[in-house]
């Protein structure tokens, strides 16, 4: 599914955009399938984490994210930036046979649906919360692999920080929800990147809550 020109262009200010604000690692790049379907699977720390793997992620197969409704359209430029960029599959808790169309959709368009298992951000950073089991459905219905990816560096931001994207080696899910969210959370877990308290001066620190 390759991604149309209004969402390169998108992609490439954002990037120009967070790239000059933070210094962002991507590590695995070469660990992500070549092409779609698949699932991406990721831990979740701050508002700004749907942004760094739109921007740092390959454009192509493009990627999709499911986002509850009020954490999309509770500012006004974050709403319009989604909705430029396109892509976003907004859900509400109880929408299960919406949301079931929708990923399978863009699955079947050869697409990437990118999905935060723990459902909400977390608290603490190397810590992954418990996860639910949407992606294991998502991954039988559809016989998609999916890609088991962390972040770290994210819950507090500031100008200069370093932060990181960690790719684990796609999983082929059998099928019992049991046995493949335990896998998923092992994988998740392992890619988890290292993180230490920087120190040091810390320039802009309302980057952490700029648009949550």
């Amino acid at each position: 599914m390759r991604a149309p020109l209004r969402f390169r262009l998108a992609r490439f200010l954002l990037r120009l955009i967070l790239g000059s604000l933070f210094r962002v690692w991507l590590e695995g790049a070469d660990r992500l399938p070549g092409s779609g379907p698949y699932l991406l699977a990721c831990n979740h720390l701050s508002w700004v984490d749907p942004f760094l793997l739109l921007a740092w992620l390959p454009a192509s197969p493009r990627i999709h994210f499911l986002g509850r409704r009020t954490a999309i359209y509770n500012r006004t430029w974050k709403r319009w930036l989604l909705q430029f960029m396109g892509g976003v599959i907004p859900v509400e808790s109880g929408d299960v046979e919406h949301l079931s169309r929708a990923v399978g959709g863009a699955l079947d368009r050869g697409g990437v649906v990118a999905i935060f298992p723990e459902g909400r951000t977390g608290p603490a950073e190397g810590r992954l919360q418990d996860l639910r089991h949407g992606v294991a459905h998502f991954a039988a219905r559809n016989r998609a692999p999916v890609v088991p990816a962390g972040l770290a560096g994210t819950l507090e931001l500031w100008r200069g920080k370093s932060l990181c994207i960690r790719v684990a080696e796609p999983l082929r899910l059998r099928g019992d929800v049991g046995s493949d969210m335990a896998a998923l959370e092992r994988a998740m877990r392992e890619a988890l990147p290292p993180y230490g308290d920087p120190g040091g001066a810390r320039p802009w620190p309302w980057l952490t809550t700029l648009l949550r």
